[in-house]
């Protein structure tokens, strides 16, 4: 193939915002600034030190809204409510005066970390969680790593309890998250440099 004839690599919409690093804020986006309301206010008070009006990307979007992400060097899980731009403290300008940046971010309801019993019982198959209700969350954008699909089940979990919850379904590969426990499972102190067939997965 000749680089030259391939077709070039297609631009962002007129009306986009690019963040670089592959990142982009598309146009679908509030015509006016908005006052955030209930958890998301208060997110972004906790987020910024003070509450502001905001303009929100994509509020009302009918579209997979649920993203793995980094929080405090942790995988986490939410459902995006909206992404938008604060204006955040970049250190001072030639004049002493503070100057400032924007910070493209999501706000995100948060989903509780997997079963621990579940996750160990099903060798890391099962990701079950639960939706925290009112627990939102400010992250910034090029923390979200994937998007994930939650899918609504009532399982009986280990404990005993029956309750509505949601397990994780991504694309399969080497990056599938741990969440922190250890596999215990066939193989798991197998992964060793001998000449001995591991029962790996």
């Amino acid at each position: 193939m000749v680089p030259n004839l391939e077709d070039p690599k297609p631009a962002l919409p007129q009306t986009a915002i690019d963040l670089g690093d592959r990142y982009a804020l598309l146009r679908k986006r509030d015509l006016y600034d908005v006052q955030p309301q209930g958890g998301a206010s208060q997110a972004i008070q906790e987020y910024l030190g003070v509450n502001v009006k905001i303009r929100r990307w994509a509020p009302k979007v009918r579209v997979s809204r649920n993203v793995k992400f980094l929080l405090d060097g942790e995988i986490r899980l939410g459902e995006v409510l909206y992404f938008t731009r604060l204006a955040v403290e970049d250190g001072h300008d030639e004049d002493g005066a503070q100057a400032f940046r924007w910070q493209a971010v999501a706000l995100v309801l948060m989903y509780s970390h997997p079963d621990h019993e579940l996750l160990e019982l099903s060798f890391h198959a099962t990701s079950s969680c639960k939706q925290l209700e009112g627990d939102i969350c400010v992250i910034d954008v090029k923390s979200i790593t994937d998007v994930v699909g939650m899918v609504p089940h009532r399982p009986t979990l280990p404990s005993g309890v029956t309750e509505d919850r949601y397990f994780l379904v991504e694309k399969p590969g080497l990056d599938i998250a741990t969440f922190g426990v250890a596999y215990e499972g066939p193989g798991a102190d197998d992964d060793e440099d001998d000449e001995a067939e591991d029962n790996e997965y």
